[in-house]
């Protein structure tokens, strides 16, 4: 039975039975064994009804065509789709349009989440706490100014502005609580690029006595609207 069952110099590819044969192939196919298993078992498969095991059964029947194809006359790796049913062709294509899509509506779909602005309401002040007023959160044009409530005790202010990762674009010092951007600066302040700030208060010592910690905010980029 073994014998009968090796395969030959005269046995089909697997790729082949599920063609039309020649009348030569029919011949063979009717007086090999091997081959009206490798038959039996295509047909089997490719009309098979899904059941609830479908997947578990597919997965093994696919493992095991391809360990046979490897044995004899291996195939390119693109045909073993072939011989999914039906049914499993579309759940695989199905869970590979819906990953396409998720991935490319993460990227589409809000690209740069809204810097929300805090309100009075939202911040707790305490001693040691400078309160900054604007510019703050998603703006639709280039500030011109930094502004901040004056501190009590404070002679001067240190004020600086710098990428998000900490690349400076200015300094500056400024007795009032309130200072200009240079035009120089508001041309770096690119729509759609965040830009953080931070001033700190100095009294007669030069002491820092106060500090508004990192702000942050961005122009927007026209005819787009950010998200809440």
């Amino acid at each position: 039975m073994k014998q009968a069952l090796s395969a030959t110099a005269d046995c089909l590819p697997l790729e082949r039975l599920s063609e039309e044969l020649t009348a030569a192939e029919r011949a063979h196919v009717a007086a090999c064994a091997r081959c009206q298993t490798e038959l039996d078992l295509w047909r089997e498969l490719d009309h098979a009804t899904p059941t609830p095991d479908e997947g578990a059964a597919v997965r093994w029947i696919v493992a095991e065509l391809d360990r046979r194809s490897t044995r004899t006359s291996p195939a390119p790796q693109s045909s073993l789709w072939s011989w999914l049913p039906a049914a499993a062709t579309r759940w695989v294509a199905a869970c590979a349009t819906v990953a396409i899509v998720a991935t490319v509506g993460y990227f589409v779909w809000d690209r740069e989440p809204a810097l929300h602005p805090l309100t009075a309401g939202e911040q707790t002040y305490r001693s040691g706490l400078l309160q900054p007023l604007a510019p703050m959160g998603d703006l639709p044009t280039a500030p011109t100014a930094l502004e901040w409530v004056a501190m009590d005790g404070a002679l001067g202010y240190d004020v600086e502005v710098s990428e998000v990762d900490g690349t400076p674009l200015w300094r500056a010092a400024s007795s009032r609580p309130r200072i200009d951007i240079p035009p120089s600066v508001v041309g770096q302040l690119k729509p759609g690029k965040t830009v953080q700030w931070r001033v700190r208060a100095r009294n007669a010592s030069n002491t820092v006595i106060a500090d508004s910690g990192t702000q942050r905010f961005r122009v927007e980029i026209p005819g787009r609207s950010p998200k809440s």
